[in-house]
């Protein structure tokens, strides 16, 4: 047996991952096939004598196509995105230049406009959309054809139906019963342009994970410094010895043999402190070597590394992040097989009591038109476009429609420390020696790097510093220099116990300042909180939130942070994987980051929220993003989440409130076609002005 992975092609719905998972597994020849809808991809094991293009064949005769994910196949794969792309892009925009004039017509007549009058004209409205029902909408009669197949009625289903209803309908009145003024061809031009957007948006949502992984895939190092020369890294084999210098990136895992540096590992923990190590301390790839030079052992094949299972970790995370079902998903699956048995009904009853055909068809129309779902696909996808706009009013880009219903359900929130929280600097909380010590530790601290060195730095006056000869920086452990003839050194634990001083209570947040045999000072540094994480916290915790904090750094630093914004819970000392567990295994979460340490779990949370001033990457894998990085934005996420859920349920109101006058009277025989047609118009429009409603919301800011 072996493992392959394949990209599928033309899946829309949980129904066409059922589809072809059930295609594959049939087959005696694969012992198992799991098909991911959220990354549109299926991992199959599958027995040595049945080829990659027997597999093809089974997922092609079930209407999808497939294409090996190996490498040979990227350019293949890569073209078939960009075209899946262009094409819904071509889609939306052909959509749009066809369906505005007809939409422009119908305003205009309700005002009196006779600037469109043009465009109100049956037979020009019939032009403009045949195209748009049945080449833009020809995705959605193939997902009803599949769905159908599998006997189940999806949204496609709920699409195809209502638009050919009105469609149809239209065409009845217009040309069989000379009707100009119940026209109703914006309806289905509407729901189709619609529907198609909301497609182009699911997709970019899924186009994520894939820019993540190309983010984290190209932050690699190409190259490795071994002891016989450079090697690609896919050349270097376990055990292999390396060499790493000051200012490089770790190459790949390895487990140091000799040497001593400073290492920055925030891409892993997200916290800004650099981590001394040495001798059989292990390296993990992606960390930077900041002040010496070091030989490693190497520990894993570049397939195997830290950012490969990290890799491996975001995707298995977007395949289980919570996708909740649409509403009007779950009314489809009832709703139309309810509607075309009661339009057989009255067709049936009609010709039966009246004995006239021309009689039964019309009943028949007006049941089916007055039970014409257009104002159901409209019912959501207005709503979350105006909670969108309402959105980006407040500072917070939605990438994912998905993530502006979600957040109303969320019941716990978990936060990055460094960069969420805290501003990702240092301050200077308590300084134990006199003026000229701090000048001292001032004039050597200048020529450093160190995060704790930049907070010194930040409050020294440049033209008040000491001259300092013989300077030299002491790898991972700080500096040292001769000032008026006497040699100082500032550095952590590890060098006073060089120069023989002892330390009570070392930790990693202070600076010592000692000469030979004496301590002189101690400045002691603090994370600094963001001004609003307080507030927001507050806030949140009032709408009967859990707010959690999960961070890379040490059990003590978390507690304070804990106290000072007053979190419910912390948990610290948590590697990427760790977090991203955390996340997964409670419901209704959402995670607040801004690290690459942070995108499994922003991945993997119901809702990623990632904050503006972190990395690109962290980015890519929310859902949302927050201009400006300040927390108070999380809890008007909430309230506008809150609020566009809100609007919806108030559309499926107006969607079906007249359906449920009008059907009873339409089966019956009491409503005229061209009734039918004004009422399924007026519940659209319901939808549509309730909708807007929303985009002059009040949300109350929280500083």
């Amino acid at each position: 047996m072996r493992t392959q992975n394949f990209v599928i092609t033309g899946m829309t719905c949980a129904n066409c991952a059922n589809t072809v998972s059930k295609a594959l597994n049939s087959s005696e020849k694969i012992e198992e096939a799991t098909v991911n809808l959220a990354t549109e991809k299926a991992k199959v094991l599958v027995a040595d004598d049945f080829s990659d293009d027997e597999v093809i064949q089974l997922v092609e005769n079930v209407g999808y196509g497939a294409i090996v994910n190996d490498k040979a196949h990227q350019e293949k794969i890569r073209q078939n995105q960009v075209k899946k792309l262009r094409n819904l892009r071509l889609s939306l925009l052909v959509a749009v230049i066809l369906t505005l004039p007809v939409v422009l017509a119908m305003i205009g007549e309700i005002f009196g406009w006779r600037v469109f009058g043009f465009f109100h004209n049956p037979i020009v409205q019939l032009i403009l959309a045949t195209p748009v029902q049945f080449v833009i909408g020809a995705r959605f009669y193939r997902g009803a054809y599949h769905a159908l197949k599998n006997k189940s009625a999806n949204m496609d289903v709920l699409v195809a139906l209502g638009t050919t209803t009105a469609y149809l309908s239209s065409l009845i009145l217009a040309i069989f019963m000379g009707q100009m003024k119940a026209l109703n061809f914006e309806s289905s031009m509407v729901i189709i342009t619609l529907v198609v957007m909301g497609k182009l948006l699911e997709h970019n949502a899924k186009e994520k994970t894939s820019k993540v992984i190309n983010s984290l895939m190209s932050s690699r190092e190409k190259s490795v410094h071994t002891v016989s020369g450079d090697l690609s890294i896919d050349e270097v084999e376990i055990g292999e010895i390396i060499r790493v210098f000051a200012g490089e990136k770790v190459p790949l895992d390895a487990k140091i043999i000799s040497g001593m540096a400073s290492f920055d590992e925030s891409h892993l923990t997200g916290e800004a402190l650099p981590v001394v190590k040495s001798d059989g301390d292990s390296l993990f790839e992606g960390a930077v070597n900041l002040d010496g030079e070091i030989q490693a052992k190497v520990l894993h094949r570049v397939e195997d590394s830290t950012i490969a299972r990290m890799v491996e970790l975001m995707s298995e995370a977007q395949g289980t992040k919570p996708n909740i079902q649409k509403l009007a998903d779950k009314i489809s699956s009832v709703f139309v097989p309810v509607v075309l048995l009661i339009a057989v009904l009255t067709f049936v009853l009609s010709l039966v009591l009246s004995h006239d055909l021309l009689t039964a068809i019309m009943h028949t129309v007006a049941v089916l038109v007055i039970a014409c779902p257009c104002a159901l696909g409209l019912a959501t996808p207005t709503a979350v476009i105006s909670g969108t706009a309402l959105a980006a009013k407040h500072g917070l880009l939605i990438k994912n429609a998905n993530a502006l219903e979600l957040a109303a359900q969320v019941e716990t929130i978990f936060f990055d420390k460094t960069g969420t929280i805290t501003t990702g600097d240092f301050e200077l909380s308590d300084f134990t020696g006199n003026d000229f010590d701090y000048k001292v530790l001032s004039s050597l601290e200048v020529r450093s790097n160190h995060p704790l060195a930049r907070a010194i730095q930040a409050q020294s006056d440049g033209n008040d510093l000491l001259e300092i000869t013989e300077f030299s920086e002491l790898a991972g452990r700080g500096l040292s220099g001769l000032i008026n003839g006497v040699r100082y050194y500032a550095g952590n634990d590890k060098l006073m116990r060089e120069v023989n001083v002892e330390v009570t209570d070392p930790n990693d947040t202070s600076i010592y300042l000692a000469v030979a045999g004496q301590l002189l000072a101690t400045a002691v540094f603090k994370s600094a909180v963001k001004k609003d994480s307080l507030s927001a916290i507050q806030v949140l915790k009032d709408k009967q939130i859990k707010t959690v904090m999960l961070t890379g750094d040490n059990e003590m630093a978390a507690r304070k942070i804990q106290y000072e914004v007053q979190l419910d819970e912390v948990r610290a000392n948590l590697s990427p994987e760790e977090k991203a567990e955390a996340v997964a295994e409670t419901k209704a979460s959402m995670m607040v980051g801004d690290g690459i340490n942070d995108a499994i779990a922003l991945v993997a949370s119901s809702v990623g929220v990632a904050m503006a001033t972190g990395s690109d990457i962290a980015m890519e894998a929310g859902d949302v993003t927050v201009i400006g990085g300040k927390l108070g934005k999380i809890p008007e996420l909430i309230e506008i989440s809150r609020k566009t859920v809100q609007k919806v349920k108030q559309n499926y109101f107006w969607a079906f409130i007249y359906n449920m006058i009008g059907l009873p009277l339409a089966a019956f025989g009491l409503l005229n076609p061209m009734i039918a047609v004004v009422a399924m118009s007026l519940s659209s429009v319901s939808v549509i002005m309730n909708s807007l409603l929303l985009t002059r919301s009040k949300v109350q800011n929280v500083d």
